[in-house]
């Protein structure tokens, strides 16, 4: 990550060549230089503020390829990839990530389920993006976490399926390990590890796609 995201290919083509997406201002501001976990996170919590800020669960027009941008919300819908800040109560947990990127597959009342590609090496965040797109859901069971609302602090950072393919790569995963009530870093190598040894025991559906993708891909249920 020497050059930023100056060297990563995007898989989608962005619908106006004058604006540019979320990663590519950030990969702007390293100037080609590599820059450190914080940086990195407050580049997009710094971008993320300039989004419009949608406060209901579902956007009231249906968002197609030819619209789709990022949204700041206050609650997760199925079918979409989000960047947040949280905090996990530790008791059970081994470790958690501080600021996931995560895939919502389920909702409930006060909390929703998903998988957070963070617990996944890079490349295989790949592997599982490029599934995504082709309408399929098929990732580890180790990565499916429950997260409960309340503990989201801020908005949910919405990305557009044309930021899904860059926002993997962003070294943004914050795990941590809980001793005696304080906070310490647990190392992502061993995370991707302990999920690798696990990674054929996976969850497979079909995508929803609830308020964008393209119009053949809405009518697919899991």
């Amino acid at each position: 990550m020497a050059t930023g995201f100056a060297s990563v290919q995007r898989v989608n083509t962005r619908v106006s060549k004058d604006k540019k997406t979320l990663f590519e201002r950030i990969t702007e501001k390293t100037n080609g230089e590599k820059q450190s976990f914080s940086w990195y996170k407050n580049a997009v919590k710094e971008e993320a503020a300039k989004y419009k800020k949608d406060t209901t669960k579902v956007l009231a027009e249906q968002r197609g390829e030819k619209d789709d941008e990022n949204f700041l919300r206050m609650y997760p819908v199925i079918g979409h990839l989000y960047m947040f800040e949280y905090k996990a109560k530790m008791r059970w947990l081994p470790y958690y990530d501080r600021f996931p990127l995560v895939y919502v597959i389920k909702m409930g009342a006060s909390e929703f389920w998903g998988a957070n590609l963070h617990y996944l090496n890079p490349k295989k965040r790949i592997l599982t993006v490029k599934k995504l797109m082709e309408g399929r859901i098929d990732v580890p069971k180790a990565c499916i976490h429950k997260y409960i609302n309340a503990h989201v602090n801020g908005y949910f950072l919405d990305l557009a399926a044309n930021e899904w393919d860059t926002a993997i790569l962003l070294p943004i995963e914050d795990f941590v390990k809980d001793v005696n009530g304080n906070k310490f870093p647990y190392d992502k190598e061993l995370v991707w590890e302990e999920t690798a040894e696990k990674y054929y025991d996976s969850f497979k559906a079909r995508r929803v796609i609830g308020t964008y993708g393209k119009t053949t891909d809405k009518s697919m249920a899991q």
